[in-house]
């Protein structure tokens, strides 16, 4: 048996020891692997995961499970703990690692997991209740072409309002999948509503 000194030494100083993550998507080695803390993103993708099937481009990968955010190319050298992940949008949250590649469509990713949170909501609170609703049916529309100017900004708005006055987490985290697409893929959005196009063909 290893004692709580040997855990800690493990991993960094304001992340010790070690997370399990389970790997899908995309990614050519699927399964649930056990990384120190503060591993980054491209070590546990390339290195354990194998990269991306097919020879595809890496995309985004999302992590900390329904309510985690989605994380672009530019920061896969960023180191997989409590306080980075939550910086740049996202969580550690249940050990989710979803992997995307270039045929994969940021706005749909959003709207897919807003749907799983709609159905996890208790409905308790109106912010919750309400906001994942609304802003699931602002998704819907732009994904299925009906999308139209300042859905962008008015999904940044009920954002703000679920993380401000919900009751719980699922509330408060709930717009991460949207707030992070939205920043590292606003193109995407812009060519859905603008052009009524998919960049990502689907």
């Amino acid at each position: 048996m290893h004692s709580a000194d040997w855990f800690a030494s493990i991993g960094t100083e304001g992340s010790k020891g070690t997370k399990i993550f389970y790997l899908v998507g995309k990614v050519n080695n699927t399964g649930l692997v056990e990384v120190p803390r503060g591993m980054t993103l491209r070590e546990i993708i390339y290195r354990i995961g194998g990269g991306i099937r097919k020879g595809k481009k890496f995309k985004a990968v999302q992590t900390g499970g329904p309510s985690g955010g989605c994380i672009p190319e530019s920061l896969l050298n960023l180191p997989v703990d409590f306080d980075e992940l939550t910086k740049v949008g996202s969580m550690m949250g249940s050990g989710g690692m979803i992997e995307m590649d270039e045929d994969t469509c940021m706005v749909d990713v959003a709207r897919y997991f807003l749907s799983l949170l709609r159905e996890e909501s208790c409905g308790k609170c109106v912010p919750c209740r309400e906001g994942i609703k609304r802003m699931l049916e602002i998704l819907t529309d732009i994904t299925e072409g009906r999308g139209k100017e300042g859905d962008i900004e008015l999904l940044e708005g009920l954002s703000e309002v679920l993380m401000d006055a919900s009751l719980c987490a699922l509330g408060t985290t709930a717009p991460n999948p949207i707030l992070t697409t939205i920043k590292y893929f606003r193109d995407e959005y812009e060519a859905h509503i603008k052009y009524k196009k998919c960049p990502a063909g689907v």
